[in-house]
């Protein structure tokens, strides 16, 4: 008895929907629109966000580049406060105050091509790293502004670090700037026990008088004296 036959379907049975592999179907079947990226963003928005360079830079009070590395590879922030703590009686202590320490930031450039770039890069770096100016980092979410490079570290590592590229790490310490203000306080010494404590008091003037012959003569002898046991002998 010969057995029966079971019609194949010349396309598979599967929808035609986003992540369906793209097969052979029926003529018939309902087409399903393409899937795009995004949410509807205006066209050229994703090429223009990939051209635009990144934010990134060390500058000077003039907001010019000090040093030009061809990447940012690192980027550190610490900010730290601390709290005061002072000794009490019975050997106990108390926190008064909170005070802010000035912030670090740590930067890792990267610079590679000729041997005359890398040595004008490192060069750069060495000009900013023994003055006192201020400067700027910049990133894309914020700048740290008034910081001085406080330590800086050359790291070569393998073939292409130790001949064809230069990779430094970048220390920076904020300056808190303030503006100095002196007063003068009189201590109140009127009633020290010490005379040589007390602060002078002005009596009026002085009027002047004639010079006693006789006493001043006498007091240049006695001077003479003093200075010289002998010379009455």
């Amino acid at each position: 008895m010969p057995l029966p036959t079971i019609p194949v379907s010349p396309f598979p049975n599967v929808p035609n929907a986003p992540g369906v592999p793209q097969i052979a179907r029926s003529p018939t079947a309902p087409v399903t629109p393409t899937p795009s990226l995004g949410t509807g963003a205006p066209q050229g928005t994703l090429w223009q966000s990939s051209q635009v360079k990144p934010k990134w830079g060390i500058l000077d009070s003039t907001g010019k580049p000090v040093i030009t590395p061809d990447s940012f590879i690192n980027f550190d922030n610490r900010n730290e406060w601390v709290i005061t703590n002072a000794p009490v009686q019975a050997g106990a202590f108390a926190s008064y105050n909170k005070t802010i320490v000035p912030y670090d930031v740590a930067l890792r450039l990267r610079k590679g091509g000729t041997l005359q770039t890398r040595t004008e890069f490192l060069k750069q770096i060495e000009r900013i790293a023994g003055d006192t100016n201020l400067y700027t980092v910049l990133t894309p979410e914020k700048s740290y502004p008034d910081v001085n490079v406080v330590r800086f570290e050359v790291t070569r590592r393998g073939v292409h670090g130790a001949y064809l590229l230069a990779e430094v790490d970048i220390f920076f310490k904020h300056v808190q700037q303030v503006t100095a203000q002196y007063s003068t306080a009189a201590a109140a010494t009127q009633n020290a026990q010490t005379p040589a404590a007390q602060p002078p008091v002005n009596q009026g003037r002085v009027q002047p008088a004639p010079v006693n012959f006789i006493a001043s003569q006498q007091a240049s002898q006695a001077i003479t004296q003093a200075l010289n046991p002998n010379a009455g002998l």
